[in-house]
C-alpha cells in the first residue's frame, strides 16, 4: 500500500505517523539514511509509540510506560518496574514490515511486498505534499478521483486501488488515498515538478466534491462514470467475494 512521499521524511530522524486501513503504522529514515516502516504498537501493551504529529527525534519513546526504541526499532531500555522478563536480542523490537520504494514514494505491506507492481516512473523532483481531510468513504475518494477516466495511460493512470497519477507537462500529481475509518478519509496530494501551492484550490475542490458525492450515495444515488470506475467496482466485488 502506498504510505507517503519520501521526501516527507527526507533527512535522519524525520518520522511520519499515520493509520492506513486501520493499520498504526510510522514511517522513520533511522540514522543510516534508511527508510522504514514500523508497526506503531509497543511491545509492552500494544499501545502506540508514536503519538505526536510528524518531526525528527533521536528515538522513540512510548509515553504510557517508558519502553523506547531507536529508530531502527530496536528495543533500548524500559524502566526497571515494567522491563520485559526476556531482555533477549529482538525479543522486544517494534515489528518492522516491508518496504520498497518507487520513484519517490514509499510502499508497505502487512506480510510481503508484491513484485507485479509497476513503478508509475514520475520523473520530476518532489515539490511537497498537500493533505486534505475528508469527510467521506475511501472508497466515494476513488471514485471522484477516476471519475469520468476510460482507461489508464501516460495523463493518468490509476493503481489498484489507492492511488492515481496525473500529469500535465512536467507537473505530475500523485493522489494517494489513505482509508481512516468509515466515513474519514485523507487524500495526500504529492507534487512532483511544480508549485505546491498552485495545486492547493483543486485539493479544496476534490475534497468538496467528494463530500457531495458520499451525501449522495447515502441518498442512494449510484455511482456513474467512465472505465475506470466500472473497473475499479468490478475488482472490489472480487476482492470482497474472496475470489482475488
Amino acid at each position: 500500500m502506498p504510505l507517503c512521499a519520501e521526501g516527507q521524511i527526507a533527512r535522519p530522524g524525520d518520522f511520519l505517523p499515520l493509520s492506513v486501513g486501520g493499520w498504526s503504522v510510522v514511517a522513520v529514515r533511522d540514522g543510516e539514511g534508511t527508510v522504514r516502516v514500523l508497526r506503531n504498537a509497543c511491545r509492552h501493551q500494544n499501545m502506540p509509540v508514536v503519538g505526536t504529529a510528524p518531526g525528527t527525534c533521536q528515538s522513540f519513546r512510548c509515553r504510557f510506560h517508558g519502553w523506547t526504541y531507536d529508530l531502527q526499532g530496536r528495543f533500548l531500555s524500559a524502566p526497571p518496574p515494567v522491563a520485559p522478563a526476556d531482555a533477549s536480542p529482538g525479543a522486544n523490537d517494534l515489528h518492522a514490515l516491508p518496504v520498497r520504494i518507487l520513484d519517490g514514494l514509499v510502499f508497505f505491506a502487512v506480510d510481503q511486498v508484491s513484485t507485479g507492481f509497476f513503478a508509475p516512473d514520475l520523473g520530476q523532483p518532489y515539490s511537497g505534499t498537500i493533505v486534505t481531510d475528508i469527510a467521506c468513504n475511501w472508497k466515494v475518494c476513488v471514485e471522484h478521483l477516476l471519475g469520468g477516466q476510460g482507461v489508464s495511460g501516460p495523463e493518468f493512470a490509476w493503481f489498484w486501488p489507492l492511488m492515481v497519477v496525473r500529469r500535465s507537462g512536467p507537473l505530475v500529481l500523485v493522489e494517494q488515498v489513505v482509508p481512516h475509518t468509515f466515513l474519514r478519509t485523507r487524500l495526500f496530494t504529492h507534487v512532483f515538478g511544480g508549485a505546491v501551492e498552485a495545486q492547493k484550490l483543486s485539493a479544496t475542490a476534490t475534497k468538496e466534491a467528494c463530500e457531495r458525492i458520499q451525501l449522495e450515495r447515502a441518498g442512494g444515488t449510484p455511482p456513474q462514470g467512465g472505465a475506470l470506475l466500472a473497473q475499479f467496482h468490478r475488482a472490489l466485488d472480487e476482492a470482497y467475494s474472496g475470489s482475488s
